[in-house]
This record gives C-alpha cells, structure tokens and sequence, in this order.
C-alpha cells in the first residue's frame, strides 16, 4: 500500500508536532526542577530556557505545516520551506 505525498505530508508534521510538546515538556520540567538554584545563568536552566523557545518554533513549524498540508496552501507552504 503506498502513501501519497498528502499523507505523507500529514505523517510528518504530526511527527514534528508530537516531538515539539515532548520537547516542550522535558524542558519545562528541567527547569522546574532546577528553579530553586537562583541563578538565571546556569548551565542547566539557560539551556532549558533555550530548548523552551526552539520548542515553540517546533508548534509553530509543525502546526503551520499541518495546516498547509492540511488545506493545500501553497504560498504558507513556501513560508513554511523559509521556516
């Protein structure tokens, strides 16, 4: 049984979506449980802070892209290829 590219599509922005909040929420919880140290440029809570914001890019990509995908939005996908 072979996938079209419209599947295909579907496949891999859930993918991207579901790696995203994963993401999201094994850096939040990093830096939960590093709060308590105080101090804003540590290793662990600066990197965590970091991979919070590339998380929220990774929704924006792969929501964006799902819709693209979604409702065959050529020109979002051309800013979504940019992304």
């Amino acid at each position: 049984m072979a996938l079209n590219v419209l599947q295909y599509g579907i496949i891999i922005m859930c993918l991207i979506l579901v790696f995203a909040f994963i993401h999201l929420g094994v850096s939040i919880g990093i830096l939960v449980n590093n709060r308590g140290y105080g101090d804003m440029f540590r290793l662990e809570i600066g990197l965590s802070a970091y991979n919070i914001v590339i998380s929220f890019l990774g929704i924006v990509v792969g929501g964006d892209g799902l819709f693209c995908v979604l409702t065959r939005q050529n020109i979002l996908g051309k800013f979504q290829f940019i992304l």
